[in-house]
């Protein structure tokens, strides 16, 4: 007799819920990732939702036995199980956005909000044959439930000068900024290229790509890029 695994939801159960608690599971999955507390006044900055929205949903998602409340929000086994279903949806599309439909990066975000609700297995794993099976989506990000392995990396700010590095992750947190993300794939910081590091302080360091033409990052944008 087969009995469910009770930390796992069935794709019946996942298409039943509402979309707040795909994103406030995501949202919270991704805060994990890029080590910011999981405060309930975070994921509303990270949603752009107000803090009273994001009480009712999380209220509703306990109830739902996805969520824990401890001094910190917690997802359950079966809500964290969620997360990376969505979260594997998220850099899924994004890779077949930018790589397939090769849409620039700043509007690869927007439309993979609008995508990952909706997305089935069945296209999931038509668009993975079709991109060739990726463990991390475009912005180098491990795909949930892939074969990808950790690799050494270290973030921009803290490596030293006059030495070349390989791109290899740039956090989510980059990805939702608009001109940022434009301005990192204007000059050419994609995951796979390398990079040149000339100078360095606390607060900014100069680069470049291309080593012809270089330019400076500051703080926030280095402490956001992966290299190895």
């Amino acid at each position: 007799m087969n009995t469910k695994n009770p930390n796992i939801l069935t794709q019946d159960e996942v298409e039943s819920l509402p979309n707040s608690f795909y994103s406030h599971a995501e949202a919270i999955y991704h805060l994990n990732e890029v080590g910011i507390d999981v405060k309930q006044s975070r994921v509303a900055e990270w949603l752009g939702v107000s803090r009273a929205n994001v009480s009712q949903v999380i209220g509703r998602m306990q109830n739902n036995g996805l969520i824990e409340l401890t001094d910190e929000l917690k997802l359950s086994k079966k809500g964290a199980y969620l997360a990376k279903i969505i979260s594997r949806r998220h850099r899924i599309i994004e890779r077949f956005l930018s790589e397939v439909l090769d849409l620039p990066w700043d509007k690869v975000y927007k439309e993979t909000k609008k995508w990952e609700n909706i997305l089935s297995p069945i296209t999931e794993e038509a668009m993975l044959e079709i991109l060739g099976n990726p463990t991390t989506g475009p912005f180098g990000n491990p795909i949930p439930y892939s074969n990808y392995k950790e690799v050494p990396m270290n973030k921009l700010l803290d490596v030293g000068v006059n030495k070349d590095y390989r791109i290899l992750k740039i956090s989510e947190e980059l990805k939702k900024d608009n001109n940022v993300i434009a301005f990192l794939q204007k000059n050419q910081m994609l995951p796979g290229n390398n990079i040149f590091i000339s100078d360095t302080n606390k607060y900014s360091i100069t680069v470049s790509v291309t080593k012809n033409q270089y330019f400076g990052l500051d703080q926030y944008i280095a402490e956001r890029v992966f290299v190895g």
